[in-house]
């Protein structure tokens, strides 16, 4: 049964420019989910924002719950048992996940496996292979039900799946769409023997723009990523490298270098990432080197953002047309924006949450921000 605060945690994630990062900053200073709705159009107002800004409605939140409850998924929240422990630390971590399956999955042992869409017979195998034996060792396997060496780790991981080891397939789309179509099958097995995930609105249609953001919760779901066949310019090391800023261990399974399809992997190995032929390569490492016992994880939770009276500093000495002349298109992590301005991070984080719900910054990964040059509204 949803409570009213988790139904007015599902409307401020569905609000326009509310990502992650900034629903944690509001909930940090306006306590509850509720008080943070009524202050989201006075913080995009003082951002500079000029026309209303679109606030999730109670029936439209309450619709995808009903529909989600409807076909037997449901939501998981992030301060639940249920919640990934793992993921749950990281600060830019979905609030709630739509989940389709079984939940208790996303608190087992769970080794991500990603690679090319373009990928080799030989590759697909080896992917089929480990997932298979790392399931068979009680692990589950994580990935993207992308064509190629996704869904053959998928494949793999169904193939040796039991009650108490599956794969987790990571959406990049609503929870009730497949994709890519072809999928569909491993889609529906997925489902019933394993756990499908999204933090994606019902109906959300695939976009570029959202599989960064699905890669962030492959790795963050994961202890280690494994990477098979992989050019330098490709989503898997992207993923790769989101796996290294949350502290999972990345491991690579080397390729012939005359195939550019290994031009990401042997880069990973020559950079210092394990080199692995098989599951038991991977599990002896996690087991001689763990990462943080998910029973020390913690959630992290943003600092609350402070008034003048309680920080010395006023969140409005430097207004927000001012703030963002210290910006231009390109990146800029937080500690500069400290170091440029002189203002405590407490101020800084104001500042940017009012300037994201105004429409007038984006956040990137690995804690940056860039100015949109262009904005509309």
């Amino acid at each position: 049964m949803i409570t009213a605060e988790q139904l007015a945690k599902v409307r401020l994630f569905r609000s326009e420019n509310v990502g992650a990062v900034t629903f944690r900053s509001l909930i940090a200073h306006f306590k509850t989910a509720q008080n943070a709705l009524d202050n989201l159009p006075d913080c995009a107002r003082r951002g500079g924002r000029l026309r209303p800004l679109k606030i999730c409605s109670e029936d439209e939140a309450g619709r995808e719950i009903e529909r989600l409850e409807k076909a037997g998924a449901r939501l998981v929240f992030s301060d639940t048992p249920e919640y990934s422990r793992l993921l749950a630390a990281l600060p830019d971590a979905p609030p709630f996940l739509s989940v389709w399956g079984n939940p208790a999955l996303l608190n087992g042992k769970n080794i991500a496996v990603v690679g090319t869409r373009n990928a080799s017979v030989n590759g697909k195998n080896i992917a089929r292979r480990m997932s298979a034996d790392f399931v068979a060792a009680g692990y589950n396997v994580v990935s993207g039900l992308a064509i190629g060496i996704d869904v053959a780790a998928h494949e793999g991981a169904l193939y040796a799946a039991t009650d108490k080891a599956s794969t987790i397939a990571v959406l990049g789309t609503g929870l009730n769409i497949p994709y890519p179509a072809q999928n569909r099958r491993f889609y529906d097995e997925i489902r019933e023997k394993g756990l499908l995930v999204s933090e994606f609105p019902i109906d959300t249609k695939p976009q570029p723009s959202n599989f960064p953001y699905r890669n962030r919760i492959i790795s963050g779901l994961s202890a280690a990523l494994v990477v098979i066949e992989a050019a330098l310019r490709s989503g898997s090391l992207i993923t790769a490298n989101k796996a290294l800023e949350q502290g999972r261990e990345v491991f690579a399974v080397p390729a012939s270098p005359t195939d550019e399809r290994a031009s990401g992997v042997n880069h990973l190995i020559k950079t210092g990432a394990p080199l692995v032929e098989s599951a038991q390569d991977v599990i002896a490492a996690l087991t001689e080197n763990p990462i943080l016992g998910l029973s020390e994880t913690e959630h992290s939770i943003p600092a609350p953002i402070k008034n003048k009276s309680e920080s010395g500093v006023d969140a409005t000495a430097l207004s927000c047309a001012d703030f963002l002349e210290k910006m231009d298109g390109t990146p800029i992590g937080i500690d500069e924006l400290v170091r440029e301005t002189g203002l405590p991070a407490a101020a800084i984080s104001v500042l940017l949450v009012e300037l994201e719900l105004a429409g007038r910054i984006e956040r990137l990964p690995g804690g940056k921000v860039i100015r949109i040059m262009n904005p509309v509204g």
